[in-house]
């Protein structure tokens, strides 16, 4: 099965907290080790040193910018000009709802945020949603009151079809979406996604499961989260650090059980990085 992952040059460039290129380096690498998946990154910006890496551990790089780009940015700048910043985070967020322009020939792909681990194959083959199906955010249940689009099955051929209205909906509506992908998502399909297994898109706040598939750092992520498990009161009083803070103080176990796992793909990751040597394992898969 092919697996997205997207991301924007802006991003990697101005990344203080969250290690972006380090979790997708491990998330690559588990991949490789614990799945079939075809990995795929949609990398808005130009040929860069991590590109080049990533299309040497087996990576399919497509790059693109969102096709309604300029629309978003005069919607942001009418209707929420207090986010002048708006737009930088929006184009890799809203990057998965191109999927359905970048992919023609299957009609069924596993979507992730950058930030997950796979411990297993995910084998979600069976799962064929009308639209998508996805997990709970905070709640291991809560598929439909609290939707989390950081891992989804998507039906691209249904979104295909959808994604002219919706995207005029968020241009028009932007200010009552209020947000990114995930609060469009959920206000423009009214709850009528298909549910996902907690153990695809798990969070260590949830504490360990042995069954856990993917593992996503949804709140703070592992460079963050080993700082807090070296160092309790790191950024205490940092109102910015504030929500990953109550997030890993919900379950510390579970964040020193899933982080170093992560420290080890990472490691390994950056090991077998060879610039210009893809490895014959590697180009069989991207021939496939």
């Amino acid at each position: 099965m092919k697996w997205f992952f997207a991301i924007t040059e802006q991003t990697l460039s101005n990344d203080p907290d969250h290690g972006f290129i380090d979790c997708i380096r491990a998330a690559v690498q588990s991949a490789r080790e614990n799945t079939t998946l075809i990995p795929h990154m949609v990398f808005d910006g130009n040929e860069c040193d991590f590109t080049r890496e990533m299309r040497a551990a087996g990576v399919n790089v497509i790059f693109h910018r969102l096709h309604f780009y300029d629309r978003l940015l005069d919607a942001q700048r009418r209707l929420k000009p207090e986010w002048p910043n708006y737009i930088f985070t929006a184009a890799g967020a809203f990057m998965r709802l191109e999927l359905p322009l970048l992919e023609q020939e299957d009609q069924y792909v596993l979507y992730t945020d950058c930030d997950v681990m796979f411990l297993k194959d995910p084998q979600v083959e069976f799962c064929k949603p009308e639209i998508f199906a996805a997990c709970g955010q905070f709640g291991k249940q809560d598929y439909y009151v609290d939707m989390n689009s950081g891992v989804m099955v998507m039906n691209l051929e249904r979104m295909r079809r959808d994604l002219p209205a919706m995207v005029d909906f968020l241009c028009d509506n932007l200010d009552y979406v209020a947000g990114y992908d995930q609060e469009l998502l959920r206000i423009f399909y009214n709850a009528q996604w298909s549910p996902l297994s907690a153990r695809f898109n798990w969070k260590p706040y949830w504490g360990v499961d042995d069954r856990a598939t993917i593992v996503h750092f949804h709140a703070a992520k592992p460079p963050a989260a080993r700082h807090l498990l070296d160092d309790p009161a790191y950024r205490e009083h940092d109102h910015v650090f504030h929500a990953w803070r109550h997030w890993f103080f919900q379950n510390p176990a579970g964040y020193g059980y899933y982080v170093p796992q992560w420290e080890k793909y990472l490691e390994k990751a950056r090991q077998s990085y060879q610039p210009g040597v893809v490895s014959e394992f590697d180009a069989l898969r991207i021939e496939e």
